[in-house]
């Protein structure tokens, strides 16, 4: 059943990435973390729909946020957001998708994301901050740049108030900008060095390529089937 919804806020994160909350008027979606909606909009006359993640956390269900990444793929809807949506705007939205995080089904959780694939990973660890207060959680984030780096300082501040939460960046392509921090793609050595722990339920999110090597690592490192969960839109 579609939900109808108002664009309340827009904000630029990242140079090719913008966030949007939406006020469900009231409604709770009843969304899990992980989670994605369709939203679907009026473009010159013409019904549109795009999928995207929520980034929020489920603690609030009559609102959610969004943080989509203009790519240069010119979906209708991403380029309608990005360049004509405004705060006031009217939407509607459907809830989709099998991957998410609950409260209380594991005290160890591992994160491994990249570039735009953060988005449902930022709901989990919200989630794990605000309703899993004794959930331990690691999350390994990379981007191509550092100005890319998704929600940085919301995840450097979480990790400092919260030192179950630990949160490691890696940039892919540092070259054209100042960074001092880790340098490369995810890999066993990342895993390793950052002594995740291999026990954890595992939520992958990120291009196709990188799922499927950080699968077929994982499971060569041990880790169950049962324990890797992943989602992928390309």
């Amino acid at each position: 059943m579609r939900l109808p919804a108002t664009i309340s806020a827009i904000r630029r994160e990242t140079p090719t990435v913008k966030s949007f909350l939406l006020d469900l008027n009231g409604r709770a979606l009843g969304f899990r973390a992980g989670q994605w909606v369709d939203l679907f909009v009026t473009i010159e006359g013409a019904e549109a729909v795009g999928g995207y993640s929520i980034t929020s956390s489920p603690a609030v269900q009559t609102r959610i946020a969004l943080a989509i990444k203009r790519d240069g793929s010119e979906h209708p809807v991403t380029a309608w957001l990005h360049d004509e949506a405004q705060a006031g705007d009217a939407v509607e939205i459907t809830l989709g998708g099998d991957f998410f995080f609950t409260p209380g089904e594991s005290e160890s959780v591992a994160l491994i994301g990249g570039g735009i694939g953060l988005t449902p990973l930022m709901s989990i660890v919200r989630t794990v901050e605000e309703l899993s207060p004794s959930a331990r959680l690691t999350l390994l984030y990379s981007a191509s740049t550092p100005s890319e780096l998704l929600f940085r300082s919301e995840l450097e501040a979480i990790s400092a108030r919260s030192p179950r939460i630990r949160c490691v960046f890696s940039v892919t392509r540092p070259a054209s900008q100042a960074w001092d921090g880790r340098k490369g793609r995810i890999d066993a050595h990342s895993l390793r060095a950052e002594g995740v722990d291999l026990g954890a339920l595992f939520f992958v999110c990120g291009p196709p390529a990188m799922i499927r090597g950080m699968i077929s690592l994982l499971r060569t490192l041990g880790v169950p089937a049962s324990r890797i969960r992943y989602e992928q839109w390309w």
